[in-house]
């Protein structure tokens, strides 16, 4: 076993906030199926259906651009969609507009689209359940055609500022004033997520959006699970494996039916190590890793007497307590609510929002500052 750790956070290699992640396992037979009735006729009928967030908005113009958006710049594309920054007339503010990838083409693949529209309605119904401030909004889903063929688009609100990956590749790890905030307002996120019946099963910085003020938003819930409607919505549970790989809790990979609420609070807790030192806590989510073994193992003794210097010097021992509770079986895990009291994170709830704008305008000069030292 090796402790060798690369000194780079992973990169996707379409690192886009707004796009729709790895599909769950079972997700596509499900979407076909679930498409072809009443998504179809939620696309093209002006009578929302129930898959449908409130507010459904069915233009009669056929080409988005007609409606009340005007389209300003791509924000960014990948595999299964793209993003694009308009300027809502109506509300006069800027949006985000998800399309589906299936029409970045003069051809359209009717079964991809078919698909990336699922994914689409999927994820709004998962967002349109939870309101929340640290929760990206979903503002309506509205529908277009392209060569005959119908589709719809998501808006949502706008997080000018980017995502925590930028922050921390730009600056490197935050001051830990400013990781107990932003570690709050995820956990809020999250409360409100498991409140509502919603697993998010994709935390990771890429996904933490920051608004124009600097606070941070969860998105990207495109493969979010939910406890059917009227149901318990105390927790979900699943046994398809979803989310990324870094960031993903080791019952997931069992194949065996897991708690979904877990999941996340384990995700969350790579976020920290991450926000803390710029670093991942293991190089690979696979047995052979020798810190994942050790976290499989329950030994967090040795976990963290092995790390390099570089992650001693910056983890304080409230963090690493907090990050202890989170990175272990789902059994003994920490909860949301029981992270939430954790004596670490005391007070960090009602910073004022200026104090965060100012902490990372501080920390992105200092890492500049520092950037051009190193390169006189």
């Amino acid at each position: 076993m090796s402790y060798l750790r690369s000194a780079e956070l992973p990169k996707a290699a379409a690192r886009i906030s707004y796009l729709v992640p790895h599909f769950p396992n079972d997700f596509q037979e499900s979407a076909s199926t679930h498409i072809n009735t009443s998504m179809l006729a939620c696309i093209t009928s002006s009578t929302p259906s129930p898959l449908a967030p409130r507010r459904l908005q069915t233009p009669a113009d056929e080409q988005l651009r007609k409606g009340p958006y005007t389209i300003t710049k791509e924000l960014g594309s990948g595999l299964h969609g793209r993003v694009l920054l308009a300027y809502d007339d109506r509300l006069q503010r800027d949006v985000a507009v998800k399309l589906p990838a299936a029409l970045t083409t003069d051809r359209v693949d009717l079964d991809a689209l078919e698909l990336q529209v699922a994914s689409i309605v999927h994820e709004c119904n998962a967002m349109n359940r939870v309101q929340h401030p640290n929760v990206l909004q979903i503002d309506r889903l509205v529908s277009g055609k392209k060569l005959d063929c119908d589709y719809v688009a998501m808006v949502t609100e706008f997080a000018p500022n980017g995502d925590l990956f930028d922050l921390l590749e730009v600056g490197g790890a935050l001051p830990e004033p400013l990781v107990k905030v932003y570690m709050c307002q995820l956990l809020r996120a999250l409360e409100a997520c498991h409140a509502n019946g919603v697993v998010h099963r994709d935390v990771k910085p890429e996904n933490l959006l920051l608004d124009a003020n600097y606070q941070l938003k969860l998105a990207d819930f495109g493969v979010a699970a939910m406890a059917p409607t009227g149901e318990d919505a105390s927790d979900v549970f699943s046994r398809d494996e979803s989310g990324t790989a870094l960031y993903m809790a080791p019952e997931i990979r069992s194949r065996q039916l897991y708690r979904g609420t877990p999941v996340d609070v384990w995700s969350a807790g790579v976020v920290l190590f991450i926000l803390m030192t710029g670093l991942p806590p293991f190089n690979e989510a696979h047995k052979g890793d020798a810190w994942y073994d050790d976290l499989l193992a329950g030994d967090l003794e040795h976990f963290w007497q092995t790390q390099p210097d570089e992650v001693l010097q910056v983890m304080t021992p409230g963090a690493q307590d907090l990050i202890s509770a989170m990175l272990v079986n789902p059994d003994q895990r920490i909860t949301v609510a029981e992270a939430l009291e954790h004596p670490w994170l005391r007070g960090a709830d009602c910073v004022d929002s200026v104090l965060i704008r100012d902490a990372v305008s501080t920390h992105l000069e200092a890492a500049r500052a520092a950037s051009k030292i190193e390169t006189a």
